[in-house]
């Protein structure tokens, strides 16, 4: 170890993030303004470094700087996809928690759909962690209590327990996060390496099995933006759907709540 460094456990080197950081707090109030923030904070991180590494006299990257490249563009994949389940775990969550003021809710129903051939069970570990925190987000434990979040088809069924033959998402949509779902897969469970039982679980993949996972500098550009539209038309199909099922007599407080929620805002409005 050098000398003069304080030798640290791996949690100390926790520290304060910036105001960039996108918090719970904030994918609680409006789910897709937060997740849609983030992708434009990925794609500019991206920005900022491929403008900065070194380059030959001819403007190509060093070694180094390709290899820096590549491995900073494929860790992003895994931090935005994780972003993107927060996303849909959160307006799961908050649906079912403004579910009391859908016409015809029947909570009783909404878990029946929701088994299907699966228990969904609280894990009572969790729940005390929540003890004394304010957060009282009751939608944000069933949502925890549930899988299949990686799976954009998994993800259409927990919401048809709220709407029948509702999808949040259409089939190109899902095919797009497949791709994406698989290659972030990749890179977490696989060191990086797309195999090939894995590629065929995706058809635009099945022709890389057994490739090393790189990506070019603009591929988070990329992926950002094409997920700005499917948001954008998940977060308004499902509020339209909703709107459409409100009681009636809803307070200001209760509309404006509703439609802070469901709202959509990019710092990049032409993403959509």
């Amino acid at each position: 170890m050098p000398a003069g460094r304080p030798q640290k456990e791996f949690h100390q080197y926790l520290t304060e993030p910036t105001n960039a950081h996108v918090g719970h707090d904030v994918y609680i109030e409006s789910p897709a303004t937060a997740f849609l923030y983030y992708a434009v904070q990925a794609k500019k991180t991206v920005d900022l470094c491929a403008r900065n590494l070194p380059t030959y006299s001819s403007g190509r990257y060093t070694k180094a700087s390709l290899n820096a490249m590549q491995n900073l563009v494929a860790s992003m994949l895994p931090a935005l996809m994780g972003h993107f389940e927060t996303f849909q775990r959160h307006l799961f969550a908050g649906l079912f928690d403004r579910s009391v003021h859908l016409r015809d809710f029947s909570s009783e129903q909404f878990f029946r759909k929701l088994n299907g051939n699966r228990e969904v069970t609280v894990n009572v570990v969790r729940l005390a962690a929540h003890r004394n925190t304010g957060v009282g987000s009751v939608g944000m434990l069933v949502a925890d209590s549930l899988g299949g979040w990686h799976d954009p088809r998994k993800v259409n069924d927990h919401f048809q327990a709220f709407f029948k033959r509702f999808n949040l998402f259409g089939n190109h949509d899902i095919e797009r996060l497949r791709v994406l779902w698989q290659l972030r897969h990749s890179i977490v469970h696989t060191g990086g390496t797309l195999t090939l039982a894995d590629a065929q679980k995706v058809t635009s993949l099945e022709r890389f099995g057994e490739t090393r996972i790189a990506f070019e500098n603009n591929f988070i550009f990329e992926t950002a933006r094409k997920l700005h539209p499917i948001v954008k038309r998940s977060t308004e199909r499902l509020h339209a759907k909703a709107k459409g099922q409100l009681l009636p007599n809803r307070t200001e407080q209760d509309l404006q709540d509703i439609e802070k929620f469901f709202e959509v805002r990019s710092p990049v409005t032409v993403w959509f």
